[in-house]
């Protein structure tokens, strides 16, 4: 099976799972309820030594204002490829998917390893039929789930596979992760929810959320190189998490953990830093100069505040603009010392 038909077999089941890391599930005007009443139950499927976890009310989104503007300047061939898609796999994202969760972990060296269930109401026999009639998948039964391994390449390598858990839930990644999520749900292993530093934090999410996500930072800062940009800063952080909701405004807050003050007024530093690096670009492009007067950063003792709000419009002026040129020489550090979080003017400490 080559490369392009397994894109399109992955495609098929979830197209939805990536759309929920891109922002791309754009695929009609399906009047929906705007939110569900609590998180799915399949996020407690989630491993316990799950790294970082994320979420997605997609009836919310497809529901939301940005949705529509998007469809309505790209109606034609949403509704080509979404026809063929629908008639192809019996699957409507718009009308049949409702949530999506995943979960991730970094390993030893740049390698990682995740899972993504989407919740919904799913014609598993014409998916099934469909992955089928494009390859030769290799059939694994788990927990008394069947689980579709999809050869990747000519030498047949399996390391994706789709997960049928029943007529309401989906899930995609490695064979091990997908055990782990049915060892989880079969009550012989424990769950996300279980998790000392994640736990907690699933437990204070608003379901009403549209995108949402959490990480245990300390975890995934150990397995990052030692070169990495900010590595040694980034190395005090503790756990952070976040919201994104697109309205008629794009609002959204992430709140980082430091493991002490002092570390938090040094991540916080950076943050301010880059917002003013943004800023010194304000007078040759307002649009930017418009975004960034929506971003506020704030300390509390260990804890770093990032709010955003700005109007939704401005993400397409955005994507009309020139590219933004970084002054050379500019440190992130020392340009904070010029942007304070009452807004005044930043003092930039290199050449325009």
């Amino acid at each position: 099976m080559n490369r392009r038909k397994f894109v399109v077999v992955s495609t098929v089941m979830m197209a939805v799972l990536a759309a929920a890391v891109a922002g791309m599930a754009l695929y009609s005007s399906y009047v929906v309820k705007a939110s569900i009443p609590a998180l799915p139950e399949a996020l407690a499927w989630l491993p316990a030594d799950t790294q970082a976890v994320f979420g997605m009310n997609v009836q919310k989104f497809v529901a939301s204002p940005i949705y529509a503007r998007f469809e309505e300047r790209h109606g034609r061939d949403i509704a080509h490829d979404l026809g063929e898609f629908t008639a192809r796999t019996g699957v409507d994202p718009r009308r049949d998917i409702s949530y999506v969760v995943g979960a991730g972990r970094v390993l030893d060296g740049p390698k990682g390893e995740g899972v993504a269930i989407a919740v919904g109401h799913f014609n598993t026999t014409a998916i099934t039929t469909f992955i089928q009639t494009h390859g030769s998948p290799v059939k694994v039964d788990y927990k008394g789930v069947s689980i579709l391994m999809i050869p990747e390449n000519s030498d047949y390598k399996v390391d994706k596979g789709i997960a049928f858990i029943g007529e309401s839930e989906i899930a995609l990644g490695e064979l091990e992760s997908l055990k782990q999520v049915l060892d989880v749900r079969s009550g012989s292993a424990s769950g996300i929810m279980t998790s000392g530093t994640l736990g907690p934090m699933l437990r204070a999410l608003n379901p009403d959320e549209m995108f949402w996500f959490a990480g245990d930072a300390a975890r995934i800062v150990a397995k990052a190189p030692a070169n990495t940009p900010f590595a040694e800063t980034a190395s005090a952080l503790l756990t952070v998490s976040g919201v994104l909701n697109l309205t008629d405004a794009v609002t959204g807050k992430i709140t980082a953990t430091a493991r002490d003050e002092d570390s938090a007024r040094k991540l916080a530093d950076v943050a301010r830093g880059a917002v003013a690096l943004g800023q010194l670009a304000g007078e040759s492009h307002p649009e930017v100069a418009e975004l960034l007067t929506g971003i506020n950063v704030t300390q509390e003792k260990n804890d770093i505040r990032l709010v955003v709000n700005f109007p939704v419009e401005l993400l397409d002026r955005l994507g009309q603009a020139k590219p933004i040129g970084i002054p050379v020489g500019i440190n992130v550090v020392e340009a904070a010392r010029g942007l304070s979080t009452d807004k005044r003017t930043p003092q930039p400490s290199g050449p325009k």
